[in-house]
């Protein structure tokens, strides 16, 4: 009975890429959304370089290039999925059962896929800055 409440609890809670966490350990969120971007959008942002903030790098992928066919691919990485269905969400604060439930579309396996993995993978994931949403619903 004590594990179902521990995955019950996984479930409601929600994540989010931390731009800040980039700042602090010297990465790039710049250089690791960027390959994210659709055609398009490279070759207009690549002449405006100053166009290309953290924020709205994240605005131009939810409104635009996430709705071109293909932005998540299912041969694509576990996280490198979830950070592209939160940039596709603007960066809003996504629970693991909405992440599982998303991702799934573009798995081959997706009963392998639970919130109590992923959420594992997430608080342990040192490469695209996810953190745990506290009251930010």
């Amino acid at each position: 009975m004590m594990e179902k409440d521990k995955t019950g609890e996984s479930e409601e809670l929600s994540y989010l890429i931390d731009l800040d966490w980039f700042e602090q350990t010297g990465r790039s969120f710049v250089i690791i959304a960027r390959h994210c971007l659709c055609p398009r959008c490279k070759e207009r942002l690549a002449s405006e370089p100053e166009a290309m903030t953290p924020a709205s790098l994240v605005l131009n992928v939810r409104d635009c290039c996430s709705n071109v066919p293909g932005f998540i691919d299912p041969r694509l990485p576990l996280l490198e999925k979830v950070f592209r269905l939160s940039l596709s969400e603007g960066n809003r604060p996504v629970s693991l059962t909405e992440v599982t439930a998303r991702l799934s579309l573009y798995s081959d396996n997706p009963a392998s896929l639970s919130p109590t993995s992923l959420k594992h993978l997430l608080d342990h994931n040192q490469y695209y800055g996810f953190r745990l949403a506290l009251g930010e619903d």
